[in-house]
């Protein structure tokens, strides 16, 4: 734990450099990646940036319109090409096999058994929809149930902050340690949600050294922060010699209930990034589409080579259906659709400095006050 600082101006002036400066990562400029996924490629050396997307409520969104349709970075592209190279195979050869003028000198048509199964082959469209909606349905869910996830951790650091900050006048030693865990807290909950325990150059001049090689050797690195957390809050509490007991333990009642509203929100993202969709849902209707694609050029009764860009296109609106639900039902990684977790850390890191600065030129003020009253 760090040591107490000389006078809260010192503490609280070393905080606010820390944070102006090491809160927050660099803007990525300049990013590699294909452009064409939502961030599945191995080979990178930087990460992909989140591609979001604000309609604008007023007016017409002319230039909206034309980036979402246009634009293909964000696409998960990539999650799409196998199946659509299989399908792509099949309406090809079913193009050659129909075609009088084959290599074969024989047109493989069978208009009788088209006949027979176009209408029930079309009957398995309606099914499969209804398959594809609902797994687009839950990864929608997920992904905001997520984001709330994130949105409770941001709402419960600022106030956390705010409480130990004016709780905790009398120590600021304490409120500064309170202060360096709510702003590591974000980027712990980062690395235990991508599983990379080693990204804490964020963390750099917030945490001593020390203190940055024991949060990296933790096992479960929000755990600690908690720890951390609570061992500044009893330290506030017991140092607080002016307040009543009732309001002693009433400050300390509170600011452990923040702490617990961080786990239970950490909590809640683990649970969705833990829990994807059962395997046997998937599977089936992963098998369903793909055998309902590799049938279709088959029962289509338009000239052969029309056949091929036609049944790739249906292929990828379908199939794009269930790789953007793949895309979105886990998103805590460093992908183009995922949570950008670097900028809540960055805010909660923004939000805690507003604080602090705040506390200090109130009491800079009451400084002045009382030495002109004198």
């Amino acid at each position: 734990m760090a040591s107490q600082p000389s006078s809260s101006s010192d503490s609280d002036d070393g905080l606010l450099r820390a944070l102006s400066s090491c809160a927050a990562p660099e803007p990525r400029s300049a990013r590699s990646g294909c452009g064409f996924c939502g961030g599945c490629c191995t080979v990178r050396p930087q990460a992909h940036e989140v591609v979001t997307y604000k309609a604008h409520t007023a007016g017409c969104d002319c230039k909206g319109w034309f980036r979402t349709v246009f634009f293909l970075r964000g696409r998960p592209i990539l999650h799409v090409l196998p199946p659509l190279l299989a399908i792509s195979l099949m309406t090809i050869f079913c193009a050659l096999a129909k075609d009088p003028r084959n290599l074969l000198g024989r047109e493989w048509d069978l208009p009788h058994l088209e006949d027979i199964l176009k209408e029930d082959y079309a009957l398995l469209l309606t099914p499969l929809s209804f398959l594809l909606v609902y797994r687009l349905n839950r990864s929608a869910v997920r992904f905001y149930d997520a984001r709330a996830a994130a949105g409770k951790l941001i709402e419960t650091c600022r106030v956390l902050a705010g409480e130990v900050v004016r709780f905790g006048v009398h120590d600021p030693g304490a409120v500064e340690e309170m202060c360096r865990w709510i702003v590591s807290f974000p980027v712990a909950t980062r690395n235990f949600l991508r599983q990379n325990p080693g990204e804490l150059a964020e963390l750099e001049g917030i945490l001593k050294e020390k203190e940055i090689e024991r949060l990296k050797m933790a096992p479960v690195q929000t755990l600690y922060c908690c720890d951390r957390m609570r061992q500044a809050a009893l330290r506030v509490t017991r140092s607080n010699t002016k307040d009543s007991a009732p309001l002693v333990a009433s400050m300390f009642q509170s600011m452990e209930e923040h702490i617990c509203s961080l786990t239970g929100a950490m909590g809640a993202m683990e649970r969705i990034n833990n829990t994807p969709l059962p395997f046997a849902y998937v599977s089936h209707l992963r098998t369903c589409l793909v055998l309902y694609l590799l049938g279709l050029p088959w029962m289509l009764r338009t000239p052969s080579w029309w056949s091929v860009p036609l049944v790739i296109l249906i292929s990828y609106a379908l199939l794009g259906v269930e790789a953007a639900a793949v895309a979105c039902e886990r998103p805590f990684q460093d992908q183009a659709n995922h949570l950008p977790f670097d900028q809540f850390a960055k805010v909660v890191a923004e939000n805690v400095r507003q604080i602090l600065e705040q506390a200090e030129d109130e009491t800079t003020l009451s400084t002045k006050d009382c030495g002109l009253r004198l």
